[in-house]
């Protein structure tokens, strides 16, 4: 079985959320990574959320 997750995941917890949970399918973070695009950028901010799912 594995776990869908999202409220609240952002590139503060993502990293530590993904390495904790080894049976994570699939988080939702839609609205953290808009609200970080308006400062860093869309592209930027997608490269940082694939980042911290990379290094779990």
């Amino acid at each position: 079985m594995g776990l869908n997750a999202g409220h609240d995941l952002d590139l503060h917890n993502l990293g530590y959320f993904a390495r904790s949970i080894p049976w994570l399918d699939e988080v939702s973070i839609g609205h953290a990574l808009i609200c970080d695009a308006i400062y860093l950028g869309l592209e930027n901010t997608i490269q940082l959320y694939k980042r911290q799912l990379q290094q779990s």
